[in-house]
């Protein structure tokens, strides 16, 4: 018989734990491997294996004989590369163990520059998001992404992979911007089983964690494809890894979610067995890829910084060119004013929560200084007997306080004639000037903002100039509401 062959099956049966896996590893038949076992065990006269109908177990003799040919392979494996190798060629098979993003996205490319430059030898690339154990797996080597958890292997650590939290245009388009993190809930999140289990996502500023907001899950899956497709398509957000998504993002396909934050990157370590003794193609491969993958995730990390860039270059170049074309520009105390339409902008919502959101983006829009300027506005909601109430009053310090403080008099209810319309008051900070509001709000106008509003119902009233209503009418349909205009004299 061949003894180092059967050595071979019985080392990869007991490291496998099932003769299946052995004889897929060893591309060799079920039957034949058991076959080779039995005659191993008639040829050194004792039982390795107790078999049972599911399981078995190495006798006392079985496991020695499991760590003395472990070595005995292992010693052959290294004389044969030390006199059939011209130091310049590498023979024989490398399995290599990565997780499923990664392994589609970063090692194809690492695989590429290993045969360039050992053309004789052969790769075997297992993936799998599980944690991969080196030795049960028969793997040489292990990319492994975030937590190392525990086993007898060496790391190197090889650098970070980024995450990015993204979404279509289309899709956002659709249910409008995501402003804020506790915005996240609202909209379904597409994601990898295992990731994000506990429904909250970690965000930082900077480089430190600084919160953690819950999401909504609305699909999971075992692959991160189908989440890329289905992102893709407008189905929800995620989270992708940015080799995943680099391209996207690139061509405009996938637009990033709160640029101001981001995810904290997942660690990346190569791992390969604790042996004493390496084999010279493993330690060869090893440094080569601890040298070029680094230099590859550079490379995407270039990319997508590059493409926020341009990005950020490009919104700021379009609204530049934007306040070019306005033709009036006045200079009043060193602060630029646009001659920009006034408007009275009444924005329906389902509820004071929805309302002050879409505040907050409206004074996030304002802040980009794009042709955007809110004098003032008022918050009212109709009661159980119809009657439009006053909820607040904001003068220019709520856009930056989001709270502001009342500068007038007690304004009172709505809903009555227009004579108490009248009582809108403001002091010299500005506000709904009194003589805006007598030609603005008139009988026709409150009975169509009345008509508007169910009970329960609030409206945003907004002095405003506006360039363009584009972008204002996108953050109120984003949130599900209604938008009317009055010119204002």
């Amino acid at each position: 018989m061949n003894l180092l062959e059967a050595m071979r099956i019985y080392v990869r049966m007991v490291e496998r734990g099932s003769i299946s896996g052995a004889a897929r590893d060893l591309n060799i038949g079920q039957p034949a491997a058991s076959e080779r076992i039995e005659r191993l065990e008639k040829y050194l006269g004792c039982r390795l294996l107790l078999r049972s109908a599911r399981a078995f177990n190495c006798t006392p003799e079985g496991l020695t004989f499991y760590e003395r040919s472990k070595r005995i392979l292992h010693a052959v494996e290294q004389a044969v590369s030390e006199v059939s190798n011209d130091g310049e060629e590498l023979r024989g098979t490398i399995r290599i163990a990565a997780p499923h993003c990664f392994g589609e996205t970063i090692v194809p490319e690492v695989l590429t520059r290993v045969r360039e430059t050992y053309p004789q030898l052969e790769l075997e690339l297992v993936l799998n998001d599980r944690i991969v154990d080196l030795v049960t797996e028969g793997v040489d080597i292990s990319f492994r992404l975030g937590q190392l958890g525990e086993g007898a292997f060496i790391a190197r650590q090889l650098g970070q992979v980024g995450r990015v939290l993204v979404a279509a245009p289309g899709y956002l388009g659709q249910h409008g911007p995501i402003a804020e993190p506790s915005e996240l809930v609202k909209h379904p999140f597409i994601r990898v089983q295992g990731t994000f289990g506990t429904d909250q996502l970690p965000l930082r500023h900077v480089a430190t964690v600084v919160e953690s907001v819950p999401i909504r899950t609305a699909i999971r899956t075992s692959h991160w494809r189908p989440m890329y497709e289905m992102i893709l398509a407008g189905a929800g957000i995620g989270v992708l890894e940015e080799p995943a998504c680099v391209e996207a993002l690139a061509d405009g396909r996938l637009v990033r979610i709160l640029p101001g934050v981001d995810l904290p990157p997942l660690e990346l370590n190569l791992l390969s067995q604790t042996q004493r003794e390496v084999s010279t193609r493993v330690r060869l491969i090893v440094t080569m890829l601890n040298n070029c993958t680094p230099d590859i995730l550079g490379r995407v990390r270039a990319e997508i910084d590059a493409h926020f860039d341009r990005c950020h270059a490009s919104e700021i170049n379009r609204w530049h060119a934007l306040r070019k074309s306005l033709s009036l520009i006045d200079t009043v105390a060193d602060t630029r004013s646009y001659q920009m339409a006034q408007q009275l902008i009444v924005a329906v919502f389902d509820s004071v929560d929805v309302a002050e959101r879409a505040g907050r983006d409206f004074r996030n829009f304002e802040e980009k200084d794009l042709g955007f300027k809110i004098e003032s506005g008022v918050l009212v909601q109709k009661d159980a007997t119809g009657k439009l109430i006053l909820l607040d009053k904001q003068t220019r310090p709520f856009w930056g306080t989001v709270i502001g403080a009342l500068t007038g008099g007690l304004i009172g209810m709505l809903g009555g004639p227009v004579g108490s319309i009248l009582g809108f008051t403001i002091g010299a900070s500005g506000g709904l000037a009194e003589h805006a509001i007598k030609d603005a709000f008139d009988d026709d106008l409150v009975a169509a903002i009345t008509s508007k509003l169910s009970a329960g119902h609030v409206a945003f009233i907004l002095e405003a100039q506006e360039a363009s209503p584009f972008e204002v009418d996108n953050i109120v349909l984003g949130y599900g509401g209604t938008i009317f205009r009055k010119p204002l004299p």
